[in-house]
């Protein structure tokens, strides 16, 4: 009679079917000791800002607008004052200016 060995492919294969059975059986013990309490099934809540933003998304209905104004009287426009002179141009550090220069933040042409 002959003797039949088993390979080692035998046991690689129950080991892995046996680890992946423990794994099932884990995660099925860890999720029955989860309560699944109230957190998991709380809705968001809004803020007054949002519900505000909604509706005026979603448009009022005609009923809640307010009726129009009367119009306001004509008066004469009041003349524009002169516009204020410019400031003088800042005094800047020649290293300052020189760094942004180098960086590409401004041009190194002079203002006329």
């Amino acid at each position: 009679m002959s003797e039949r060995r088993g390979g080692r492919f035998g046991w690689v294969f129950v080991g892995f079917v046996l680890g992946v059975l423990t794994t099932f059986v884990a995660i099925f013990f860890l999720n029955l000791a989860d309560d699944g309490g109230a957190g998991d099934y709380i809705e968001p809540t809004t803020s007054a800002a949002e519900r505000a933003a909604d509706a005026a998304m979603l448009g009022a209905p005609a009923s809640e607008t307010p009726p129009p104004a009367a119009p306001a009287p004509a008066t004469a426009p009041t003349p524009e004052a002169p516009p204020a002179a410019a400031p003088p141009a800042a005094q800047l550090d020649p290293q300052v200016a020189e760094d942004a220069a180098a960086a590409g933040m401004t041009s190194r042409a002079r203002p006329n």
